[in-house]
């Protein structure tokens, strides 16, 4: 409008017009008891006719004279008489909407306006004026600008609800359009001198801006130091005139203009030494209450009573928390490593559950974020005096979700107000993970220890909202459902692995489709040390917490969906720990795989001493005897997930005779962590190492259960059928499945082509120290598993090119073997060394004939 009023002659005229026709009411309208308002309404008039004749340009021409032409305008309103009042503010509307105002003039509108709201008149007329004179153009700076605010905050406070309502929206405008105005400032080129920053005066606060300042910054900067002082409860500065103002809508103005205006704040020291030296400090002040606050618990002895935490307060000082992080990291190192620190502490069992809630939706939203996942790690994590941040999170998470399985009706979090985990739930309409009653699907859940918490299923990512956080019209405490947190903290948990895998591994992390049977590369090979140092501190701050979580999580589900998200998230850090050559943590999550695969409580002495010597933290112990937790943990897995297969144990000769007294259960969980486990070894076989034993080790009871026996190729096939005097039961589910698994198998052996020499070596060497321990068993006089010589010989025909790899320990292992009289194993290696390498053969036969106790014209045949 006021461009086109500036070049489109018509529209000029239809504005002298309506000015005219303006001054002719007022005049009418205060001739009987104004006459004064009606003196200087004909006095303009004359003055107009002089403005028109003088000038082409007649807004260019009106603008000097803006001050007087409003004057007539001003004093009507003076009158307070309603007819006048609204004829004046309309009036001068006008001639804001047509940039056709001085200073002066502006400042003499603002005067009025400030009359008008203190007389309760056109409150909302006001607040368009105030709006429309702000945002037109920029003739309101400095001190007028502040008496200008400050009349929409007293118009904020009245009593009416549409007038309290406008006022805010018109206020946060306002302080939008300020700090856009600094943005503008800062693109035009200066060569103007500006003087040094004095951090004496920032600390001091003063009525005027800093002179290091452009005008739009300095007013921008006092601006955000008075809503910094209002919040604090303190006397503003340049908002001179305040009566009132809540701490929430302080906290509000802070957060939009902190979200919208990081350049502001990263170009100007200014503004930055305002955020370390004001926000930060007074955003741990307010949380003060929080800290101390103690749910259930009796409060410490103190001469002041402990404040309780008040919703909207702690909710708006969190979003701030989450800016903060996410948009200043870089800017305050030292505040954001206590803000992370209160986070952490927000999630102790004795803080209410909205509040840890609360801090689940900022730490999701922050570990989205591999970018601030690896700055905390740089700054906190690996520097030796300062606190272990990511580490403190991760196992924070991790001992929340403990909590909610650990929590009882009369502890702390059973004293809520507000709803918690049903800690005496059952699934409803479940039995044996399946639901009852037709066309009825059973509700994700964790079940654990008799506790049951539903898994809310909408997935929120990085730019989705978060629920609680986001409601900023609640007074009081909302209730929060069953399993939102436990569902929040495991989806948390899930951001992480996926940020630390995106760290370590880079973008460019997908396979290939048409390389899908090949194991993945090594990712990343070349590292500086610099990178190796972060992606090793990455894994040792964060696997005893992501395994101890994940391992109950997994324990606990009862949905599909969410086993296959942790399995990938134990696969997923089982890789890394492989590629980093961290074995420890490699092993304790590849054990992890490996017990969630075997039956409950399955007696493996391998996998139990090889937990112990990972240190993986333990979980949750509920006083039981150990063989209360063998039943319950049994009964469980059955409740949780439907039972698939039954048969027999493998025997072992670790363990003493009749450990296993009877069959062993396999549910449709255990199925899927196999599949996980070969997903493992097929995709991850190169970094596996020693944990070949350990995988090799379990698949061969999965297989020994579900009754798979050796072909004469190496590959598995279903054994016959079982008699009827067996109790071993393989459902029809799981006898569709067997071909499938059998097939996965032997891709698996398969792929070992493409194992580096030193992979190769280890896979041989876990099959033959498996197919020993089996031979073992024969001296007992049990019936040995021949799955280790089976997958020898297949992996050995698939690696033919390069015998001299793999020739010497398995000749020596079946060396070995055949001094047992095993016609099997002579043939695997006779036939092996006949493919291969004849010569060897010969050799093998001058020189090692004289230690096989077997046939010569067997071995001449």
């Amino acid at each position: 409008m006021a461009s086109r009023a500036k070049s489109d002659p018509a529209v000029a005229k239809k504005l002298l017009e309506n000015l005219q026709n303006d001054l002719r009411t007022l005049s009418s309208e205060s001739k009987r008891r104004h006459p004064e308002v009606k003196e200087a309404a004909e006095t303009i008039q004359l003055k107009l006719r002089t403005i028109v004749s003088k000038n082409e340009n007649l807004i260019t021409g009106l603008i000097p004279a803006s001050s007087d032409i409003v004057h007539p305008f001003v004093l009507g309103c003076e009158t307070k008489s309603p007819k006048l009042v609204h004829q004046g503010l309309v009036a001068v509307q006008r001639l804001i909407s047509h940039e056709a105002i001085s200073t002066t003039a502006a400042d003499s509108i603002i005067t009025m306006l400030w009359m008008l709201m203190e007389a309760g008149l056109e409150e909302l007329k006001l607040l368009q004026t105030a709006i429309l004179l702000i945002t037109t153009n920029s003739v309101v700076q400095h001190d007028a600008l502040a008496k200008a605010l400050v009349l929409c905050f007293r118009l904020h406070f009245t009593k009416d609800s549409t007038t309290i309502n406008t006022a805010a929206a018109t206020i946060k405008q306002l302080v939008s359009i300020i700090f856009d105005r600094v943005v503008a400032e800062d693109r035009i080129q200066t060569n103007e001198p500006r003087e040094a920053m004095n951090t004496d005066e920032l600390k001091a606060g003063s009525r005027a801006p800093p002179k290091s300042l452009r005008p739009c910054a300095g007013d921008a900067y006092l601006l955000f130091q008075d809503l910094c002082q209002l919040v604090n409860a303190d006397q503003p500065f340049w908002l001179m005139g305040m009566t009132e103002m809540t701490r929430t809508f302080g906290l509000e103005l802070l957060e939009s203009v902190l979200t919208s205006y990081t350049s502001v704040f990263s170009k100007h020291p200014e503004f930055s030494f305002m955020l370390k030296e004001k926000v930060c400090p007074l955003v741990i002040k307010l949380f003060s209450p929080s800290l101390k606050y103690r749910q259930g618990l009796p409060p410490a002895p103190s001469p002041a009573p402990v404040e309780k935490p008040f919703f909207p307060i702690v909710m708006r000082l969190l979003r701030i928390v989450s800016i903060l992080i996410r948009g200043y990291y870089q800017l305050l190192v030292t505040e954001c490593e206590i803000f992370l620190s209160l986070l952490v502490k927000f999630l102790e069992p004795e803080k209410p559950i909205w509040q840890r809630s609360l801090a689940l939706e900022v730490l999701h939203k922050l570990s989205t974020q591999h970018i601030l996942i690896k700055c905390f790690c740089e700054s906190y994590d690996m520097k030796p005096h300062s606190t272990k941040i990511f580490r403190d999170i991760v196992n924070a998470v991790g001992a929340f979700i403990q909590s909610q399985f650990m929590s009882s009706p009369g502890g702390p979090a059973g004293q809520s107000s507000n709803k918690v985990p049903d800690t005496q739930g059952t699934p409803p309409a479940m039995v044996a993970g399946l639901p009852v009653g037709g066309g009825v699907s059973p509700q994700p859940a964790f079940m654990y220890r008799g506790v049951w918490i539903p898994l809310v299923v909408s997935i929120p990512s990085a730019q989705s909202k978060p629920v609680f956080l986001e409601m900023l019209d609640k007074i009081d405490p909302p209730v929060i459902p069953d399993g939102y947190g436990v569902s929040l903290a495991f989806y948390c948990l899930l951001s992480i692995v996926k940020s630390v895998k995106l760290i370590i591994e880079g973008e460019n992390d997908e396979t290939s489709s048409k390389d899908i049977d090949k194991p993945s590369p090594k990712p990343a090979p070349e590292k500086t040390e610099t990178e190796r140092l972060l992606h090793e501190e990455l894994i040792n701050s964060s696997w005893c917490g992501m395994l101890a979580a994940l391992s109950l999580l997994l324990d606990a589900s009862t949905d599909e969906s969410a086993t296959e998200a942790v399995l990938n998230s134990q696969q997923a850090y089982a890789s890394l720990c492989g590629h980093l050559g961290m074995n420890t943590p490699r092993d304790a999550f590849i054990t992890a795989l490996c017990k969630a695969s075997l039956p409950p409580h399955y007696t493996l002495t391998i996998l139990h001493s090889q937990a112990g010597g990972a240190s993986s933290p333990k979980g949750p112990t509920f006083g039981r005897t150990p063989s209360q937790e063998a039943q319950a943990g049994g009964m469980e897995a059955i409740e949780r997930s439907q039972v698939v297969a039954v048969g027999s144990p493998l025997p072992t000769a670790s363990l003493p005779v009749g450990a296993h007294q009877g069959p062993v259960m396999l549910t449709a969980k255990n199925i899927q962590c196999m599949r996980a486990l070969l997903s493992v070894a097929h995709c991850h076989g190169g970094i596996l190492g020693t944990a070949w034993h350990l995988v090799l080790t379990t698949l061969q009871h999965l297989v020994w259960i579900l009754g798979l026996k050796p072909s004469s190729n190496g590959s598995l096939k279903a054994g016959q059928q079982i008699s009827e005097s067996s109790t071993s039961v393989i459902t029809t589910a799981v006898m569709a499945d067997l071909p499938v698994l059998s097939a996965m198998l032997s891709r698996l052996f398969e792929s070992s082509q493409y194992l580096d020499d030193v992979a190769l070596h280890h896979l041989i060497d876990a099959l033959c120290k498996l197919s020993a321990e089996s031979m073992d068993l024969a001296y007992s006089n049990k019936e040995p598993s021949l799955f280790a010589v089976a997958k020898l010989l297949e992996t050995g025909l698939v690696n033919l090119s390069r015998v001299e790899v793999l020739w010497r320990p398995v000749t020596a292992h079946l060396l070995e073997v055949c001094g047992l009289r095993l016609r099997r194993n002579l043939l695997i290696l006779v036939f092996f060394a006949e493919t291969c390498c004849p010569e060897k053969l010969i050799t093998f036969i001058v020189l090692d004939l004289s230690v096989l106790d077997v046939d010569e014209d067997l071995v001449i045949g």
